[in-house]
């Protein structure tokens, strides 16, 4: 499926699609022209009767009036293959090396790998509650402004733009702390920090150190913790202010 959102800010979000062929294309290219707020491409299996029923992979392309400049890129796929099993690490390679070949060809203001919160939201800004923080610290059409100024979250696989780097160490202070198995500088000065070797091994303790190594430059602001239903992904999180963790608040 290939589908284009437009408006969203004075008018609702009105979304046209259309299907994957020559033709279904050829009109994608044809909206690109006019960039809308929103492009996907829906990748999955059709049911016994021919109804789409298992979206397998999602790629989309947000652009935003209150993020002039800005576009954000998402990957959404299944999360089984974190589940542990012996596939699944050939699986998460792949992630890493689909998000290392963008990161190294542009300067990126952030990046990760985690799970899905919301429309494109970190599991920080997932966090933030609506009524203690305004939509500039928690939205992300909003918070993407300021990312070269404050880090958007903190994952398994996190990148550090180059504008921050220096604030949190740099690679060899980084190295040091023990938090994260591979620290690269990227060609443009962005930081690449992976936590662990694999995903499922992203928690606990290691989450700690991950927060306290890349605190200085997180965004401030309490996120609270809230209930997860089945199927829901955690909040990979430390419950802290890291203003207050660093002496900033």
């Amino acid at each position: 499926m290939l589908g284009v959102t437009r408006g969203g800010i004075d008018a609702p979000p009105k979304s046209t699609e259309r299907n994957c062929s020559v033709s279904g294309f050829t009109w994608l290219r044809k909206e690109l022209a006019d960039l809308p707020a929103m492009a996907t491409l829906e990748i999955g299996t059709f049911d016994e009767r021919g109804h789409r029923a298992e979206r397998q992979l999602g790629l989309s392309v947000r652009h935003h009036p209150l993020s002039p400049g800005w576009l954000r890129l998402a990957v959404l796929k299944d999360d089984r293959p974190l589940d542990g099993s012996a596939d699944s690490l050939s699986v998460q390679q792949e992630w890493l090396d689909t998000l290392r070949f963008y990161a190294e060809k542009w300067d990126p203001g952030f990046g990760h790998i985690s799970y899905s919160y919301g429309l494109g939201a970190t599991a920080l800004e997932d966090c933030l509650p609506p009524r203690s923080y305004p939509p500039e610290q928690r939205e992300p059409e909003r918070t993407v402004n300021e990312c070269r100024r404050l880090l958007r979250g903190y994952s398994w696989l996190t990148i550090v733009p180059k504008e921050l780097a220096a604030q949190v160490g740099g690679p060899a202070a980084l190295s040091a702390t023990g938090a994260f198995c591979r620290v690269d500088e990227l060609p443009g000065g962005a930081l690449w920090l992976q936590a662990t070797e694999r995903f499922e091994d992203y928690h606990g303790e290691i989450v700690t150190k991950v927060f306290a190594a890349l605190a200085p430059v997180l965004r401030p602001g309490l996120p609270v913790e809230t209930l997860r239903y089945p199927g829901q992904p955690p909040h990979l999180l430390v419950f802290e202010d890291a203003a207050e963790h660093t002496g900033r608040g």
